[in-house]
């Protein structure tokens, strides 16, 4: 004897042969977005053998939504993860603690180099001006 009603996997593969004239009158690119979803479809037929009040059709919609919608998730998980947002101001302070390490090495570095340079300018004997100012001057002034 025989089965009297058909497998899912049966009733899944009649439905795509059912929407291959659909399929070849889509563009290539729509064509390849539609073969995708029909593997998210896939994913669900054990689930769907228990909707037998269901028509076959609407349990690959429902199917196919269902992976679309755990992927928009996911998608909204790591955007928003709020361990994410530990993470990324932890690595910003880490950024701000290297900047200032960094600013601080190089004016350091600057201080050392200015020492240095001032230490080279009183080693050098330094000529200065002669001294034009006399007391005559402003003993005239009024």
């Amino acid at each position: 004897m025989g089965r009297t009603i058909a497998s899912i996997t049966q009733t899944w593969q009649e439905e795509e042969a059912a929407l291959n004239r659909f399929k070849r009158a889509l563009r290539k690119n729509d064509q390849m977005l539609l073969d995708e979803l029909l593997v998210l479809s896939r994913l669900h037929l054990a689930e769907a053998s228990y909707a037998s009040n269901l028509y076959p059709l609407d349990m690959y919609l429902i199917a196919i939504l269902l992976e679309v919608y755990k992927q928009l998730k996911a998608i909204q998980h790591e955007l928003y993860d709020p361990d994410q947002d530990k993470d990324r101001a932890r690595l910003k302070e880490e950024d701000i603690f290297l900047k200032l390490i960094t600013n601080c090495l190089e004016t350091s570095g600057e201080q050392v180099q200015k020492d240095a340079s001032d230490s080279e300018k009183e080693e050098l004997p330094v000529a200065e001006p002669a001294d034009e100012r006399s007391y005559t001057s402003f003993e005239d002034a009024p």
